[in-house]
């Protein structure tokens, strides 16, 4: 402290008093920090209530990215993060789907957990399913504002739940939308299987004239990215692998209205979202493996699919996926089981019909001339459309973590990204969409090189998906308090545009 001329110290310290004090406090902080941290503790989470927390999962850096850039220098080019996450729509909640989740499943933990989730992996690009309308309008729109994201979202009519696009707007300029509607599209003579209320959503994002003047390697106008979420049913996958043709088809007609409206020059094009289908399922070989072959189990399950009768109430009330849910708050016992009694026969209103296949995956499947004759046609149809889809996730994860790659299929793909109560498996993907010249053999996974090469884009790192064991013991259905808040797991690409 400073002293008057009696050698006594003054009540106010000096500015290098004040500058050392704090530095001190600094040191100490800093000295607590590492404790913590050495002991195996997040010292973010010290303070944090139990049942805000969640499991924090690393960006595993493909190695010959690892390298940075020399100190000084400025990058030349421009790396983003794309994020998918199905967020379980609060509107689709019941106790039934989630028995053991108990107080994980309330709205006012879910959602500070969800929004502590964004925080931490800070994507610059989010495509999100499940994204309740009224909580997209009272919360998300607000929070996503407050951290630097304009989004856009849509939904099937009135449905109480949809899509959502997320956007850094210091990076990016939404310039067009483009929906998409299943139900309504056309696939030549392979009609939709019933009303599904299942929507896609396109957007158009350049590149903002600040982020142009930093990377000069970027020679695309920007990105064009979507998001969906396929028809959920167990007999559902000829309609999935109709959607999946749609998806395609319309991102072809989207560049080619951008070309036409904003002329020449070339984009990033990347597909996000929860397809409902796993990478031994026809829905998504058809897009990834060109000339696709419907053989084996493919076949038999799609047709198989072609059997199902679903019956004519579909679609006239928004089911969602698993049936029209209630959001789970504060409700007494007494109303829980007058809702379950209510609602006892779920969402698949067709489950008790007669002369309906029992398995969704048959041993043996006896086709009808018709049905032969649909198969051949879907596989016609996807192998006369020259555009095609690859993974993020079946190009690199087999290089970060070999041992939960490829466990159940041969794309290299992690085992898992939804774990439920009754059911376990992967649904979510991050595809870049790219020219096919309706000749090359698409069939093995594309290499990190042949991304690079091919399509402009590196791929530097992947979110981590737990394994198996990483879990813990049973019941460990998501959500739960301290580990996830959805049963779906966020999934995450890193890629360096040049």
């Amino acid at each position: 402290m400073a002293k008057d001329k009696g050698g006594k110290s003054k009540g106010r310290p000096s500015p290098e008093e004040i500058a050392e004090i704090r530095r001190l406090r600094k040191v100490k902080k800093e000295e607590e920090r590492q404790k913590l941290i050495e002991r195996g503790i997040d010292p973010d989470e010290v303070n944090k209530p139990p049942e805000l927390r969640f499991i924090k999962r690393k960006l595993l850096q493909i190695p010959s990215s690892e390298v940075e850039a020399e100190a000084g220098t400025e990058p030349e080019s421009l790396r983003i993060k794309i994020m998918s996450y199905n967020m379980l729509a609060q509107a689709l909640i019941r106790r039934k789907l989630f028995p053991t989740s108990g107080t994980a499943l309330k709205w006012s933990t879910r959602s500070q957990v969800l929004i502590s989730e964004i925080k931490y992996y800070d994507p610059e690009i989010m495509c999100l399913q499940e994204v309740d309308f009224i909580q997209f309008n009272s919360y998300w729109k607000v929070q996503f504002d407050q951290l630097g994201y304009d989004c856009k979202y849509y939904r099937s009519g009135s449905k109480n739940h949809g899509l959502a696009i997320a956007y850094k707007r210091d990076i990016f300029i939404n310039t067009h939308l483009s929906h998409i509607n299943y139900d309504k599209e056309e696939t030549s003579n392979l009609k939709p299987s019933c009303i599904t209320n299942n929507v896609g959503l396109l957007a158009s994002l350049t590149f903002t004239p600040k982020v142009l003047s930093k990377y000069k390697k970027i020679s695309k106008k920007g990105v064009i990215i979507g998001t969906t979420h396929l028809f959920w049913h167990p007999f559902g996958t000829y309609e999935r692998t109709r959607q999946t043709y749609i998806i395609l088809k319309k991102v072809k007609e989207f560049q080619n209205t951008l070309a036409t409206i904003e002329g020449s020059g070339d984009w990033y094009t990347l597909f996000a979202g929860d397809f409902n289908s796993q990478p031994y399922d026809v829905p998504y070989l058809s897009i990834t493996s060109k000339p696709v072959k419907y053989v084996e189990r493919g076949k038999l399950v799609l047709g198989c699919s072609l059997s199902y009768q679903y019956s004519k109430n579909r679609g006239k009330v928004d089911q969602g996926d698993e049936g029209e849910g209630v959001e789970v708050e504060e409700e007494d016992e007494e109303q829980e089981v007058e809702e379950e009694e209510e609602e006892e026969e779920g969402g698949n209103v067709e489950k008790y019909g007669t002369n309906q296949p029992k398995d969704p995956v048959p041993e043996t499947f006896d086709f009808t001339d018709e049905q032969l004759q649909t198969v051949h046609d879907m596989e016609d149809l996807h192998n006369s459309l020259d555009v095609r889809a690859t993974s993020l996730y079946s190009v690199g994860y087999e290089i970060v973590d070999p041992k939960n790659s490829g466990i159940d299929n041969d794309r290299k793909e992690p085992f898992f990204s939804n774990w439920a109560h009754a059911w376990r498996g992967l649904l979510d993907y991050i595809f870049v969409i790219s020219k096919w010249d309706m000749e090359t053999d698409n069939s093995q996974v594309d290499t990190i090189e042949q991304v690079q090469k091919q399509f402009g884009i590196k791929l530097v790192g992947l979110l981590q998906l737990p394994h198996p064991d990483d879990m813990g013991p049973e019941p460990s259905g998501q959500p739960r308090l301290g580990q996830f808040p959805s049963d779906h797991l966020c999934i995450m690409s890193e890629i360096e545009l040049s």
